[in-house]
């Protein structure tokens, strides 16, 4: 009803058709009765989407024979000859094992290429195999370096599918087991190469390569000019390489931009682009900023904001995939690029001359609830486009939720943040790596305020306390005050445990207080072993227990004789003990 892709098994429509839309499983396979296939992409005005990508190969239904009796073949240079395995392209039959020799005819090496691949994959080949052996049996070399077994939705797992022997011989081996899936087996190529590849690997082209095709130790240097010319991935079309990292900047001449556009393009498609990747940086480095990024499938196309572009491609240790075609060119309009703000956007052009602009009604009152744009250019290509607040009165919020200035590295809000700033900051800002500034205010609902001003020219010079290095300090000395700040805690922590802090005494044994109801509810036992307890206490050392003797005045004797006489009025009398 909508969009979808329609497969007609014949030359014309009249055949009889298999309609796929919506999401398909990757590597769903279709396969024609006849020599001809007829495919049809309808699409309403609705919606669009990515689209769809698809492999196509020619295949054979001999496969040589070899299931049950080992076959052996002979490869010839001028004629492609095919294996497959039984009942191909329809699924193979399980508990079966395929073996074929193949022997050069020329006395060269033979070359053979798996073109398709469908059987139960995992991270072990642990059900259906495919081997390639460099000689005669399994005992010789693995090219394949172990048991082969890509699903048609992993093919290819390798940047290369191509396998050369060092001799006269190859042995291919074949094994599938009873796993209860049903899968469509292998197809396989295979020629007399007439001794010109050393390498176990895919044959190498003895052709030099245009430098901007080519990995290469350091970034490969080209010259945008009137002409269109081509960027790619090394061996495109053919898989690219795992583990790759390839970097190339384009210059064009002063005053001129570059237009890049992509022609072809298919990579490892991953959330966030984590595996193999293309970056567009708008300058001369990796440190200029990312005005693109791809993967999977990507069709935009970008122009610089100076003369130069720098192009990052990288992969990782996983799957390879056809590769990009870029085409790039030199471009004299100086026309608002196409991903700034495409209404109520003020151009202004800088240069060595000291300029302003204002926020609306300045020095009145601002407007609530709208945004405002100014695009900055520097046409000259040659400073650096700086920003002076003179004047700053906007609604005040510490993190600047409300109204705020926003200043980005380019010509769009998709680029990096330069500065963002509210309330009464004055803050200065340099743009160091383009030739495009995009200022941003935005108000809510709510308060008004003055608003700014704020001076743009093209400097050559650079701010000696430039942002990021003042963000730099500022951090560093925050950290350095946090360890201080910490070291000296556990300083104090551990000299109070100690007891050596300035005018602390010696922890003693603390004295036991016992509170009045305590008292009274103690039993006498317990009052012994208290008193017991205490006695055996250390008692602080006073006086009498130091080492200085201290020497007491003489007692003076008396005589028993002076002493007065107590008189005894009463004797204390005890009661009567009762006899029981």
């Amino acid at each position: 009803m909508y969009d979808s892709l329609r497969f007609y098994d014949g030359a014309n429509t009249g055949a009889q058709v298999t309609s796929v839309c919506g999401t398909a499983r990757s590597g769903r396979m279709f396969v024609s009765s006849g020599p001809a296939a007829l495919l049809r992409l309808t699409s309403d005005y609705s919606i669009q989407q990515a689209g769809f990508t698809m492999r196509y190969i020619m295949t054979k239904t001999d496969d040589h024979g070899g299931c049950g009796t080992a076959t052996t073949l002979t490869a010839t240079t001028n004629t492609v000859q095919y294996i497959t395995n039984k009942q191909w392209p329809d699924s193979y039959d399980e508990n079966s094992l395929c073996r074929w020799t193949i022997t050069s005819s020329s006395g060269g090496k033979v070359s053979m290429t798996i073109l398709f691949s469908d059987m139960l994959s995992g991270e072990e080949c642990y059900s259906d195999t495919l081997e390639i052996f460099d000689g005669s049996s399994r005992t010789d070399p693995s090219l394949t370096q172990g048991y082969f077994c890509d699903s048609r939705g992993t093919f290819p797992s390798r940047s290369s599918m191509t396998f050369v022997t060092s001799g006269t011989q190859a042995f291919i081996r074949f094994r599938s087991i009873a796993s209860g899936w049903r899968r469509h087996g292998f197809f396989l190529s295979f020629v007399d190469v007439q001794g010109a590849v050393t390498t176990t690997q895919a044959p190498t082209t003895t052709t030099t390569q245009p430098p901007n095709e080519v990995c290469s130790s350091g970034t490969v240097q080209l010259t945008a000019n009137n002409d269109t010319q081509l960027i790619q991935s090394p061996s495109y079309p053919i898989f690219y390489s795992p583990n790759m990292l390839c970097s190339w900047l384009i210059t064009a001449p002063t005053g001129a931009l570059i237009q890049l556009k992509v022609i072809d393009s298919y990579l490892e498609d991953t959330d966030g682009c984590v595996g193999d990747y293309v970056h567009i940086h708008d300058g001369s480095n990796a440190d200029s900023a990312v005005i693109a990024t791809y993967c999977g499938e990507i069709s935009s196309s970008v122009n610089s904001t100076s003369n130069r572009l720098y192009i990052q491609f990288r992969t990782d240790g996983s799957v390879g995939q056809r590769g990009f075609q870029l085409e790039y060119t030199v471009l004299y309009d100086y026309s608002t690029p196409s991903c700034a703000p495409p209404a109520g956007v003020t151009n202004l052009e800088a240069n060595a001359t000291a300029q302003y602009f204002e926020s609306p009604n300045y020095p009145d009152n601002y407007n609530s609830s709208s945004t405002f744009y100014w695009l900055i250019h520097n046409p000259s290509d040659t400073g650096y486009i700086r920003l002076e607040v003179e004047d700053s009165r906007i609604e005040a919020d510490p993190y600047c939720t409300y109204d705020k200035v926003t200043v980005y590295r380019g010509p769009c809000t998709t680029y990096p943040i330069l500065s963002s700033f509210c309330g009464v900051e004055k803050p200065t800002v340099t743009q160091y790596t383009g030739s495009y500034v995009l200022v941003v205010f935005t108000t809510d609902a709510t308060a008004d305020f003055r608003g700014f001003r704020i001076k743009y020219y093209v400097t050559t010079e650079v701010e000696k306390t430039s942002t990021f290095w003042r963000d730099v300090a500022l951090i560093a000395g925050a950290t350095i005050a946090g360890i201080a700040a910490v070291a000296i805690i556990v300083g104090l922590a551990v000299a109070a445990k100690k007891g050596k802090l300035p005018g602390m005494k010696s922890s003693g044994p603390k004295k036991r207080r016992l509170s009045v109801s305590s008292l009274s509810s103690s039993s006498s036992s317990s009052d012994e072993s208290d008193k017991e307890s205490s006695n055996k206490r250390k008692r602080p050392k006073t006086a009498l227990r130091s080492k200085t003797k201290v020497r007491l005045p003489p007692v003076k004797s008396a005589k028993v004789e002076t002493l007065p006489k107590v008189s005894i009025k009463g004797q204390s009398k005890l009661p009567p003990i009762a006899k029981k």
